[in-house]
């Protein structure tokens, strides 16, 4: 990454362009029509995939990446912290609004004030901004938030839940049709790393997590909408919503990430759950169907695994968790050893944004020469903040569910399938926060934040609007 004080005179005049033309445009936006910026946010993270690992052949940035190189951050970072703050300094303006997420606040605090001590440290110790504030620390904590912000301060009517739940099965169902016909009559997700690099006779349908994310929320929506005994429907939107709930199924199954279909099946556990007692039997059915179908095809795939790690069924089940074919230490269980063995005094806050971790090379080869991260969300909230950092974690995902909780009751209508369906997407993030890199990806981290912000959205509008809104079971999507 270019540093400012390395500008070339053209990239300093782009930058005054960007400042004096571009920023203006974007706080117009923000401050006329909030929920358009949001929606025009949503559509490009529900668009674009980001993750490139997988493929043969760099495809060089994509449009997460866009400006890195001319700033600190992506243009579309840089778009975020401008909408941020101008619909804060509106919200300022404007006390008489709604405040859907107070909980929420005091995190942001608490992770803004955290970020600036270890600037503030790392420019002590000689470490670049740029490297402080990279994408391997845990800046998208902050992202994540800062765009549950403006999710929840920008939606203000039934109608814009209404446009969001529309948006989240409109693009999904694009999105699983461009996979579909890549996958049926091509070669898939040329993003494939089973195929492109362990040679197995393997097509995958999404290899990005979020990815695989945008089709089970879109999935887990149309099996409520299915499921739920209030609401009606007439046949051709029954017959579109089970086509919807197959195509994001499959999409998720064909995609072979065990991550992603233990997240899918937490999301129809939670459905199956919420069912009233006379419809959880029909669903049942349903999902045992779906259930078989999808572990036909994912164990005869993964079966193929053992063929080439020479460890039976068992570990061609973990073999993206084992990728060096290993037994026990060799695998992503000795990177976590690994990153443990180098924290040595840091326990308490960590080793810094910049902070590295060392083992093997060997054993840890899959990481290239990059060893700021590990693959676990909370492993690596301790590798960069220490416990102090994870506890402020934990403490925010636990103050989430128990504002889901304690309000789960009193949602009816478009509120609660909004609270619903961001809860089940807590559910789908649980295992990647676990096993996976999130923390360290823009575009998954700010569909966590989508997710964690649902509820209070759902909530927020109820409250506000009550008593003159009238809560509906109607949706624009039947």
């Amino acid at each position: 990454m270019i540093t400012p004080d390395l500008l070339t005179p053209s990239e300093v005049l782009t930058n005054l362009i960007a400042a004096l033309f571009v920023i203006p445009i974007i706080v117009g936006f923000v401050i006329k029509a909030p929920k358009w910026v949001v929606l025009g946010f949503i559509g490009i993270l529900f668009s674009f995939s980001d993750s490139t690992w997988g493929e043969l052949r760099s495809q060089g940035g994509n449009i997460y990446s866009r400006g890195v190189g001319l700033f600190y951050f992506s243009l579309l970072n840089l778009i975020l912290f401008t909408a941020g703050a101008a619909l804060l300094i509106k919200r300022l303006a404007n006390p008489y609004g709604p405040r859907m997420a107070p909980p929420m606040a005091k995190y942001f605090g608490a992770f803004a004030f955290l970020l600036a001590g270890h600037v503030v440290a790392g420019l002590l110790l000689g470490i670049d901004l740029d490297v402080i504030l990279g994408q391997s620390g845990f800046i998208n904590v902050l992202n994540m938030l800062m765009f549950m912000f403006l999710i929840i301060s920008a939606f203000e009517s039934d109608r814009d839940m209404t446009r969001l739940l529309f948006m989240i099965l409109a693009i999904a169902v694009v999105r699983g049709a461009f996979g579909g016909v890549r996958y049926f009559l091509f070669d898939g997700d040329t993003a494939n790393p089973y195929r492109n690099f362990e040679g197995l006779n393997i097509k995958i349908f999404f290899f990005d997590i979020s990815d695989n994310f945008v089709a089970a929320l879109a999935a887990f929506c149309a099996a409520w909408l299915l499921a739920s005994p209030k609401v009606k429907l007439n046949i051709f939107t029954k017959v579109f919503l089970l086509g919807v709930l197959c195509l994001e199924v499959a999409a998720v199954a064909l995609s072979f990430r065990r991550s992603s279909l233990i997240g899918l099946g937490l999301m129809f556990v939670f459905l199956f759950l919420r069912l009233p007692g006379q419809r959880k039997f029909f669903f049942a059915l349903i999902a045992a169907a779906l259930l078989a179908a999808v572990a036909s095809v994912f164990f005869q795939h993964r079966l193929q695994f053992s063929t080439v790690n020479d460890g039976g069924i068992l570990q061609s089940l973990f073999y993206d968790i084992a990728p060096s074919r290993g037994g026990i230490k060799d695998n992503r269980f000795y990177e976590l050893y690994a990153a443990a063995q180098s924290m040595e005094g840091h326990w308490l806050f960590g080793r810094g944004t910049w902070g590295t971790f060392s083992g093997d090379r060997e054993l840890l080869s899959y990481h290239g020469d990059d060893f700021g991260f590990v693959h676990s969300g909370f492993g690596h909230m301790i590798l960069k903040t220490g416990f102090v950092g994870l506890a402020l974690f934990l403490g925010m995902l636990v103050t989430y569910v128990m504002f889901y909780l304690r309000h789960r009751h009193s949602l009816a209508g478009n509120a609660r399938l909004v609270a619903d369906a961001g809860f089940a997407g807590f559910l789908f993030w649980i295992p990647t926060l676990l096993i996976g890199t999130p923390i360290i990806e823009f575009r998954t981290m700010l569909l966590m934040g989508l997710s964690l912000a649902m509820p209070f959205i759902a909530v927020g509008l109820q409250r506000y609007q009550a008593p003159s809104y009238q809560v509906q079971a109607h949706y624009a999507v039947a």
